[in-house]
């Protein structure tokens, strides 16, 4: 076993400029490593990130030298890029509260969202150092190893943008609007999440479009939209089924109010009539609502691992990084959104010469893409 000192170091000068920005701390700590792959050998300022222009390789002799793939350039980059942020709360920019005057070019808008979309979303401040940052679009997102071998595990993580926009949606505030599943922009100001800060005048509205500008719904949000697509039109089926039914009922109850009151005024009438009517009417439409209300379970973002030997595939392993109660027919009862690291077992895949990463979502758009970024972070691989 090797030592890799960590480092962790954050700077304040002023106490509001530590509660506008992420949480740091002044340490160093010696954390016992096995020799596991930790890019922490790779070159990289602190807090940042960078996407590489070409394919790197990672590793020594004593951990196993793997090469990490990548693509394309900027925010259009697929594959791995390297990162050290750990930024877990919504951008200030971001919000109309405590946006520059002026507002942001299209530019540093998007260098506001890549705040959370290259970092690490953890319980606590990240001890991590360096890790990558995978976005899966066209299955680029692989690394290949020097020499064919298991991988005992890595270690899995959500991003930031990936772990808010599940967790609270594109909009943050202190209203909520049920038929929306959406906090209102317009809304009461509220803390930032993971700000620890008793100031007012720090509480705002804050925003975080996912990609493409698209205004995303919390995953728990998603599933009740979904939920009440498929419960309307049942209701509205069972309720029309009745209605014969209804009418009877309504009919029945007009000639009992008259008969009761013979003074009775056409309107009190007509509301004894409407009582009895929708008695019969709602109560087929509720329970039918209700019980497809209740049938439909959605709301997953997976990352799917898959090994290769030789350009044959050696099976799969798959790891949610978010997931509704009832989705997965196995596990019905996980319900969580990943919010640290995740150490997954890849000893199933058996001896492999690639290993190629994917994450997949049921929240999608009309033309299948996901709606939330198709991002994960990636760090410790272990090979035997």
């Amino acid at each position: 076993m090797k030592f890799i000192q960590k480092y962790l170091r954050i700077t304040a000068a002023v106490i509001g400029l530590v509660l506008l920005n992420s949480c740091e701390e002044n340490s160093v700590l010696r954390v016992p490593y096995p020799n596991d792959i930790t890019f922490n050998e790779l070159t990289l300022d602190r807090f940042t990130y960078q996407i590489p222009t070409a394919p790197f390789t990672a590793g020594d002799n004593e951990s196993g030298i793997i090469t990490v793939n990548v693509t394309g350039s900027g925010d259009s980059y697929s594959g791995f890029a390297l990162s050290n942020k750990n930024f877990r709360s919504f951008p200030w920019n971001l919000s109309p509260d405590f946006a520059p005057v002026g507002g942001l070019t299209a530019a540093e808008e998007q260098e506001e969202i890549n705040t959370t979309a290259f970092s690490v979303y953890t319980d606590e401040p990240n001890k991590t150092e360096n890790y990558l940052v995978g976005n899966t679009t066209g299955d680029n997102a692989f690394f290949t190893l020097e020499t064919p071998g298991t991988v005992a595990h890595v270690l899995i993580a959500n991003t930031s943008y990936t772990y808010l926009l599940a967790d609270y949606g594109s909009v943050f505030s202190d209203d909520y609007e049920s038929d929306t599943q959406s906090y209102l922009i317009d809304g009461g100001k509220t803390k930032n999440t993971n700000i620890e800060n008793p100031d007012t005048d720090l509480y705002g509205r804050f925003w975080l479009p996912a990609p493409g500008g698209y205004e995303a719904v919390w995953l728990r949000g998603y599933e009740t939209l979904e939920r009440r697509k498929v419960a309307e039109p049942a209701g509205e089926a069972a309720g029309l089924a009745v209605v014969p039914a209804a009418e009877a009922a309504g009919e029945v109850a007009r000639t009992a109010a008259l008969a009761e009151i013979p003074a009775l005024t056409p309107e009190e009438v007509q509301e004894a009539y409407d009582d009895a009517y929708d008695d019969v009417y709602y109560a087929a439409y509720d329970d039918a609502y209700d019980a497809a209300f209740d049938s439909v379970h959605k709301g997953y973002v997976k990352l799917t691992i898959e090994g290769f030997l030789s350009g044959s595939s050696t099976g799969t392993v798959e790891w949610y990084l978010a997931v509704n109660e009832e989705v997965d027919a196995l596990n019905p009862e996980y319900e969580y959104i990943l919010s640290d690291w995740q150490k997954v077992d890849l000893t199933s895949l058996g001896s492999v010469d690639k290993v190629l990463f994917n994450v997949s979502s049921d929240y999608v758009h009309a033309d299948g893409s996901m709606v939330y970024a198709p991002m994960f972070c990636l760090d410790g691989i272990r090979l035997e």
